[in-house]
């Protein structure tokens, strides 16, 4: 593992950021396209700062920190958006941001006791798959029929992977 800050799995995860960020503006001002645009990519670089990184032999300790953290300001940013222009509840981006600061926090704890913090897992790439479909078709296609919590099937869906993808964190956590 190297501890380069300049490698192109670094910089694709610090271009989410700026992507999420204006993804999240264009929805908040009605432009349809360009927040599409810019969503897609930053979903994209997602998947494209862990291929590359694993692909050029580029991992790093400083990626390791990049990539979850611009996950979270990316669905912290576009979740704030949709939920400004009505189309998620309030409570529920709330409920994503406060457990992705809980899972920080955990996870800096644990790195400051000395010991390794747990890696993402299948649950929790499951539950980012699931939350960018929810988020996204909420942005694109807002619906407003809701099966229960003011969410329908996909957000409630979005819901549990959370839950479950926490749970799993917090299992991995408490062995170490």
């Amino acid at each position: 593992m190297k501890d380069r800050f300049l490698t192109l799995p670094n910089l694709l995860s610090l271009s989410r950021i700026p992507l999420s960020l204006a993804a999240a503006a264009f929805l908040v001002s009605g432009d349809t396209l360009p927040m599409i645009v810019f969503a897609v990519a930053a979903i994209l670089t997602d998947w494209l700062d862990g291929f590359t990184a694993r692909r050029t032999d580029s991992v790093s300790r400083w990626g390791t920190i990049l990539d979850p953290a611009a996950d979270k300001i990316g669905f912290a940013a576009f979740g704030a958006a949709l939920a400004v222009s009505g189309r998620i509840p309030v409570w529920f981006i709330l409920f994503v941001v406060c457990r992705d600061v809980l899972i920080a926090a955990g996870g800096l704890a644990i790195a400051r006791g000395g010991a390794r913090v747990p890696r993402s897992n299948v649950w929790g790439k499951a539950s980012t798959v699931i939350l960018s479909a929810y988020m996204v078709r909420q942005a694109v296609h807002p619906t407003s029929s809701t099966i229960a919590l003011g969410l329908d099937a996909l957000g409630l869906a979005a819901l549990a992977g959370l839950a479950v993808s926490t749970a799993s964190y917090a299992v991995g956590a408490l062995r170490r």
